[in-house]
């Protein structure tokens, strides 16, 4: 009688397992197949999804839509490795992971200028706060995401609900710049200010505050964060704003993020000497890898990164996310970038909330 009644606990249990590998044999297939299909992407482009020969590169659309697709497979991937140490960040309990979203749309779409569509800006501005919400930003810094040249969309109205905004106007005769922080809800913001960067033909826009995050930061009772629009030539103008803005808080707590112009090393070195302190370089800045510009057949550059000098910080990853809406030809654009640090905290406590990554991220 025992083995009738171990019979259907048998049928019962070899059923649940049948049940088990149905539901699951598909999504292993699902990723061997979308592994293949990177692979397959990755054999004709190099590692920064730049094409090999150039040659292929000259195929026109359809090379556009492989690296797009190679870059979104990338994205999907480093979005689990992001949650995976957001989680790990989590459990330590002595750091504040601090995600930032930074991206020069570039002016031609804001103001469908030299053949940009006139829907450009609407939806580089959809696409921007997605971005953000999508990978879990905390800061988000804008370039020549404007109203007209100077002006700096309002991103708490355009799908960043509750943040808090402070804009780096720059009008310099007929022409102008922009550049906007918007801070996530959590975040105080004590004073802020922001302008121009030089009074000529080169002058570029930044933006500054101070502000007090929702975790106090070990040797910092403030932060200053900067939004940075550099020129091509020397920063000339801007150091004391954010002097007055940070006070001493510049010279050890400041995150800074944003179009700099040149490359991690002496460049970015003396742009943060310039505007923020003489006193000693970053300790940390990234990335450091092509992010200009679309097209890239026309356009170079190792431009977009995030720096700070505060005593502790890590990288906790960034990645560089392929161009947006080309179907609105934005004329030229940057590469998005999605950048976190570690930052020591004074007393125990978990990842901000907002920093939590999705696991899957449309970034098309």
């Amino acid at each position: 009688s025992s083995l009738h009644k171990v019979k259907p606990v048998l049928f019962q249990t070899f059923g649940a397992l049948s049940l088990v590998v149905a539901m699951v044999a598909p999504s292993l297939l699902i990723r061997v197949a979308v592994l293949a299909a990177s692979a397959s992407a990755a054999a004709s482009l190099a590692p920064e999804g730049v094409c090999r020969a150039r040659a292929t590169c000259m195929s026109g659309q359809s090379a556009v839509q492989q690296e797009q697709a190679l870059l979104q497979l990338k994205a999907d991937r480093s979005s689990l490795q992001f949650a995976d140490a957001g989680r790990q960040n989590s459990s330590a309990g002595s750091e504040l992971t601090l995600s930032t979203f930074f991206w020069n749309v570039h002016w031609e779409c804001s103001n469908a200028a030299r053949g940009a569509s006139r829907n450009c800006k609407t939806q580089v501005v959809r696409r921007f706060a997605k971005l953000a919400r999508d990978f879990g930003a905390d800061i988000v810094a804008s370039v020549e995401l404007s109203d007209g040249l100077s002006q700096p969309v309002k991103l708490p109205s355009h799908g960043l609900s509750g943040w808090t905004q402070v804009d780096g106007p720059c009008q310099e005769g007929s022409g102008g710049d922009s550049s906007a922080l918007a801070f996530a809800p959590g975040w105080n913001v004590l004073s802020s200010g922001g302008g121009c960067l030089r009074h000529d033909y080169d002058t570029r826009a930044f933006t500054v505050a101070k502000v007090a995050p929702p975790v106090p930061i070990r040797g910092c009772s403030s932060l200053c964060v900067v939004a940075i629009h550099a020129p091509h030539g020397t920063i000339t103008n801007g150091h004391e704003e954010v002097s007055r803005v940070c006070g001493e808080a510049k010279r050890t707590c400041t995150v800074a993020m944003g179009d700099w112009n040149v490359p991690v090393g002496d460049g970015l070195n003396s742009r943060w000497s310039e505007l923020i302190s003489g006193q000693a370089p970053p300790l940390l800045a990234e990335p450091n890898e092509r992010t200009c510009c679309f097209p890239e057949s026309d356009h170079y550059g190792v431009f977009d990164h995030l720096a700070s000098n505060i005593a502790g910080a890590r990288s906790a990853g960034h990645e560089v996310l392929p161009y947006q809406i080309l179907e609105e030809n934005p004329v030229k654009q940057h590469r998005p970038v999605v950048a976190r640090i570690s930052l020591p905290t004074d007393r125990s406590t978990a990842s901000s909330p907002q920093s939590a990554f999705h696991q899957k991220v449309d970034i098309r």
